[in-house]
């Protein structure tokens, strides 16, 4: 029998990401979404799923929502067990998911969603009542000066990976004596930072409070811009200082036919469907170093050589629009063969000279590039058929290494002078 999972986050292209890969395992079956956390109880309270994986973070306040519901969900659902996934290393924040006396409860870090089978282990784990502390996590609190010999014993065994089953085995006990020990462990800990330690546990609040206040001015930036100029900016860089005359190549996808597809499928489908669709997408643009400039629709726009200039952009464009397809053709295949709609997407590429920088008012700006350079990428895409690259004059010759077919001149709108059109092949 599968377990089903529902999931909690409000990132559509994460949550998205994360169902396909839970949806991947034979044994887990993702039966819910939700994007905040009122609706992430009421929809672990209309399927009672045997696992929730909730961010720690989501609307409306992106606190600690994560660690609220968990707590909530275990008190009216005591057989649904709780996936905490945090970007926060703290073990505060592990005492406090773990240490009001529930079990079925884990405290996993972002970065093991793609370490192997570590999410689907924890899953597993609190689906049969155990409890996961994040490795990391468990060595930290093994090495505390304050922990008995007895508790470094647990916790070492967790920072090992072990779930209640190999620790019982060790231990020469049982499954329920194992839950039981870490069950105490992590209450006296929370009893520690709440009674026995003021000083600790305002600590976890001043640092919660600031953690916070950083991360929201922080997400609310990158709202507005690429993550590579937020991350130039934030180490002290200004947004004026990134705008500048340079060379790069424009990529345009987007998905063919997606009006009649939107007519035909109810909202929610399409939103998976295309969700699942971009998250790759956008995947394949930052592997080959370029930046997600903007979403529009169901097509996405990526730039190379920007913000920093790059002598090989056009080169980086092109292997990502031939890995681009290749992706889209695996992603057509699992949906052919659980029953899905396949997707099918057209690009388009053009390099020249751009202005790259801040564009926009006070209380409205954001980092794009513009010129007759992004012009024209956008038209060629609509001349790339379903499963086609089509680039210009200007791109292919500075990707000798690559094979093409001559499609003659095309009229571009909104641009005197045609433009000599070619096809990329990939094979």
């Amino acid at each position: 029998m599968s377990i089903r999972v529902v999931l909690g986050e409000d990132n559509v292209l994460v949550r998205e990401g994360v169902r396909a890969l839970l949806n991947s395992y034979e044994d887990i079956d993702v039966v819910g979404v939700a994007s905040d956390a009122p609706s992430l109880l009421e929809t672990a309270g209309e399927h009672t799923p045997d696992v929730v994986v909730t961010d720690i973070k989501m609307p409306p306040n992106f606190q600690l929502e994560g660690i609220d519901c968990a707590h909530t969900i275990r008190g009216r659902h005591p057989e649904t067990g709780v996936v905490v996934l945090s970007a926060h290393d703290d073990e505060a924040y592990a005492i406090a998911l773990l240490g009001q006396g529930h079990s079925g409860l884990a405290y996993l870090l972002k970065d093991r969603i793609s370490q192997g089978d570590e999410l689907a282990r924890a899953i597993r784990e609190v689906a049969s009542g155990g409890s996961v502390v994040d490795p990391t996590i468990a060595e930290r609190l093994s090495g505390r000066n304050d922990a008995a010999d007895e508790d470094r014993e647990i916790l070492e065994m967790m920072a090992q990976g072990l779930g209640y089953e190999m620790m019982a085995e060790r231990l020469e006990t049982t499954q329920e004596a194992v839950d039981r020990r870490v069950t105490e462990l992590f209450r006296r800990m929370a009893v520690a930072a709440e009674g026995g330690s003021a000083a600790a546990f305002d600590g976890l609040k001043r640092l919660h409070a600031a953690v916070v206040q950083k991360e929201s001015a922080a997400t609310a930036f990158r709202s507005f811009v690429p993550r590579q100029v937020a991350e130039r900016i934030e180490l002290g860089g200004s947004a004026e200082a990134l705008t500048r005359e340079l060379d790069a190549t424009i990529l345009f996808s987007d998905i063919r036919g997606y009006s009649t597809l939107a007519e035909h499928l109810p909202p929610g489908e399409v939103a998976e469907l295309v969700g699942r669709h971009l998250a790759a997408m956008t995947d394949e643009i930052q592997l080959h170093g370029g930046l997600v400039d903007q979403f529009i629709g169901d097509a996405v726009m990526g730039v190379f050589g920007a913000p920093e200039p790059e002598s090989d952009h056009a080169e980086r464009a092109v292997r990502c629009a031939i890995a681009m397809q290749s992706r889209q053709r695996e992603l057509n295949e699992e949906a052919e063969a659980s029953g899905r709609l396949s997707l099918h997407i057209g690009i388009g590429i053009n390099s020249g000279p751009v202005v790259a920088g801040v564009v926009g008012t006070t209380g409205r700006f954001e980092y794009t590039v513009v010129g007759d350079a992004v012009n024209v990428a956008a038209r060629l895409q609509n001349e790339a058929a379903a499963g086609e690259i089509v680039a210009s004059a200007a791109t292919v010759s500075a990707i000798p290494g690559f094979r093409s077919e001559r499609m003659g001149p095309r009229t571009v709108k909104g641009r005197e002078e045609p433009v000599e059109v070619f096809r990329v092949l990939d094979d």
